[in-house]
């Protein structure tokens, strides 16, 4: 039976706009220690693909079946074959069971990443393809400080996060530091993994880029997670 992906929560607290704030919740600040993985967050829509006697059986966009029938629908399926002929996803390589992902390319969400056609990318790919190594690093720099300074130097960061998947398409160009939207180079955020558990996502958790006081872009409101 397929069962959707535990919506991620935002490792800072919340003001009544819906924007965070220097207070990390007591139960992410794992993400400031070295237990922390940061991933691209990826501009597209979660996607999970049921596999069966090894073989993909079924596609869901979050709890809706998707009908390979219907019109509009070949996005997704061509997206899961394009993943599987590059040996991003194969399923006669696993188990049983339900693989979660990111379509991402035409007709969704824009296609920032400039894709001809669609992609489905597997979480753990986006883990192996997409991860930000400077994290670490950041984590260090930031050990000891109080919550508003950590989040002041996160917010800083977030301003001028590069997306690793538009660079390695290629899509680089200088944009200023106050340019917030989403176009350019610029990610939309990290999800970040615990070490460990890696494929337990109900210990993951997201930061965009709009969840910022200072974002004055497209906002995520609205749009297919």
């Amino acid at each position: 039976m397929f069962y959707d992906m535990p919506k991620l929560e935002c490792p800072f607290e919340k003001d009544e706009n819906y924007k965070v704030i220097p207070k990390i919740k007591e139960e992410y600040k794992w993400i400031f220690t070295d237990e922390a993985i940061a991933v691209e967050k990826l501009d597209g829509t979660n996607v999970s693909v049921q596999v069966l006697n090894r073989r993909p059986s079924a596609i869901m966009n979050r709890l809706n079946p998707i009908d390979i029938w219907q019109k509009g629908n070949a996005r997704f399926l061509s997206g899961v074959v394009n993943s599987i002929e590059k040996s991003y996803f194969i399923p006669t390589l696993l188990i049983d069971n339900i693989y979660f992902g990111e379509l991402i390319g035409e007709k969704i969400q824009g296609n920032p990443y400039q894709l001809n056609g669609t992609l489905w990318l597997p979480f753990d790919n986006i883990m192996e393809k997409y991860r930000y190594k400077f994290w670490n690093g950041f984590v260090k720099e930031n050990t000891g400080k109080t919550d508003e300074e950590i989040f002041n130097s996160v917010s800083e960061l977030f301003k001028g996060l590069w997306s690793l998947c538009k660079r390695s398409r290629g899509i680089i160009f200088e944009q200023p530091i106050a340019d917030t939207t989403f176009t350019g180079s610029a990610a939309e955020g990290i999800v970040f993994y615990r070490k460990g558990s890696e494929t337990d996502y109900i210990k993951c958790c997201k930061l965009r880029r709009d969840m910022f006081d200072w974002f004055r872009g497209k906002q995520h409101k609205g749009k297919i997670e």
